[in-house]
Formats: C-alpha cells, sequence, structure tokens
C-alpha cells in the first residue's frame, strides 16, 4: 500500500478508537496524520471510504494469517480449524475494532452498511467452506447453517463471559469448543436430515473459480512481482495448474513455499489459498 495512504489510514484507525467514528471529522483525521485536505482527497472522497480502507486493510491481515497457518497442514484438522477461528478474534481484539463494527452496524450510510454486510457474507462464505473442508462434501447441504450458528456461538459466549467476570477470556479453549459443538450439530444433522437454512440462500454472492481462473491471476501477479524467485515460482504454478495432469504433489510444495513467504501481497495470499483448497 502506498505509504502515505497508510498514514492516513493509521492515523484515522487511532482517532477513531480514542475519539469515536461518529464523532471524529476529516479535519480531525488530517490534523491527527499531518496533512492537507487535498493529500486526504487524493485517497479518499469521504470519511466512510476511509474507515472502509481501514478494515479492509485488517480483514486482509486476517485473511492473510489464516492462510499462513494453514499451508502445509491438513484442511480436515480441527485444531487448524479452531487456530483460524481466534485469528479474528485475537486481532479484532488487539486492533479495538468492537467498536467500529458498532459504528458500521448503526451507520445510516449506505456505503458503508453495504460494506458491513459484504464483509459479514464473505465470513459466513469463508466459515462454510472450511466446514466442507472439514467434514466433507456430504455436509455441504448444513455448511451455511452451521457458519452462522458458530460465528453467533463466538459472539455470544464472548458477550457473556465478559459479562460475567473480569478475567482474560480462553480464547484457545472458546474455539475449541464452538469446533466441538460444531461435530455434534453436524453429526445430528447428516442422521436427522433437519436444518432451516438452505446452502444456496447466498449463491447469488458466490463466485466459484476454476482452476484455469487461478492460473490466469496467478499470471497476473507473477507479471508485476518484484522478487525473481517469487516470480518464478509463480509462474511454474500457473503453468502446473493448467497442465493435463497436473502434479499434486509439486503443487503443494509450491504453495507451501509461497505461503510462507510472510512479505505476499493479501492479494496473492488469498488466491494461493483459493489454489491449495481447489487442489485438495
Amino acid at each position: 500500500m502506498n505509504p502515505k495512504k497508510q498514514q492516513i489510514i493509521n492515523a484515522a484507525h487511532h482517532l477513531f478508537i480514542k475519539k469515536g467514528y461518529n464523532a471524529s471529522s476529516i479535519q480531525d483525521i488530517l490534523d491527527e496524520a499531518g496533512i492537507s485536505k487535498g493529500t486526504f482527497y487524493n485517497y479518499f472522497t469521504s470519511k466512510s471510504e476511509c474507515l472502509i480502507a481501514l478494515m479492509e486493510s485488517i480483514a486482509e491481515d486476517i485473511r492473510a494469517a489464516r492462510i499462513s497457518i494453514a499451508f502445509g497442514e491438513s484442511p480436515t484438522d480441527p485444531d487448524l480449524f479452531a487456530k483460524q477461528l481466534a485469528i479474528r478474534i485475537r486481532m479484532n481484539h488487539e486492533k479495538n475494532l468492537f467498536s467500529l463494527y458498532e459504528s458500521i452496524f448503526y451507520s445510516q450510510d449506505e456505503e458503508l452498511k453495504a460494506f458491513g454486510k459484504s464483509q459479514y457474507i464473505l465470513e459466513l462464505q469463508w466459515l462454510s467452506s472450511r466446514i466442507i473442508d472439514l467434514f466433507g462434501e456430504k455436509v455441504r447441504p448444513y455448511a451455511l447453517e452451521n457458519a452462522a450458528i458458530a460465528n453467533g456461538a463466538l459472539q455470544q459466549l464472548m458477550h457473556v463471559w465478559r459479562f460475567g467476570t473480569e478475567q482474560q477470556l480462553p480464547l484457545d479453549e472458546l474455539t475449541d469448543y464452538v469446533v466441538h459443538r460444531m461435530k455434534q450439530a453436524v453429526d445430528v444433522q447428516l442422521k436427522d436430515g433437519k436444518r432451516f437454512l438452505s446452502e444456496r440462500l447466498l449463491t447469488q454472492h458466490q463466485q466459484l473459480p476454476t482452476l484455469s481462473d487461478s492460473a490466469v491471476h496467478l499470471q497476473e501477479f507473477a507479471a508485476v512481482a518484484e522478487n525473481d524467485n517469487i516470480k518464478q515460482l509463480l509462474t511454474f504454478l500457473s503453468n502446473e495448474l493448467i497442465a493435463e495432469q497436473p502434479r499434486i504433489a509439486v503443487l503443494t510444495s509450491v504453495l507451501t513455499s509461497l505461503g510462507k513467504d510472510t512479505e505476499s501481497d493479501a492479494q496473492l495470499q488469498m488466491l494461493l489459498e483459493q489454489v491449495w483448497r481447489q487442489i485438495k
């Protein structure tokens, strides 16, 4: 990200946490960042757009962290899923994001509301896909429902814990517990077939890329990569994906190498996770 844009986002983040989003003005952001109004409008058209950029930046960090711990691990490992669940909660706490989420939730700004909705849907889709990874294709009809239940359970259990005690939240224990309860729920559903939500409910929001699509996107990243080693690996990975018989062991090795590169662009990390899940 452009250093000046990142400077503005960092200043806005500090200000929104200290003063509150609604109570902060663009002038406050200018003063906090030590920039002119013209500089601000070079990057953002409004305060809400600045907040969206901040939240997107943190969401990318969450996705990158989830991807980083997944490479080389089995997608069917419940401990991995629990650790990935914990990442969002831990980062939300570290970044003091709960008040900002409330600002979006109660906002009358249509752009903010649309962004909040899109982020919620993305999280449900990620949860749904990981539930299918974890329990197999047979749970697809129940994946969205269990994603919504898990998301709600995490939030409500945290709220009750904080209302009832000042002790630090045992986050790893919480996410392990939710995954355990999810397995029990899925086992019951597979036997009785009962559900409330259809897996097609959010179909209009989903995009299902093919290996060829992923190969094209990898070539695009390879074209702009500054690191020669990364460029070569991305090009190799792209070519292997469109081979008549892609070599899964080779793909896994290359993806693992790329996934451990902590300097990779967050969007590239998302693409690599997509490829990882496609070949698995």
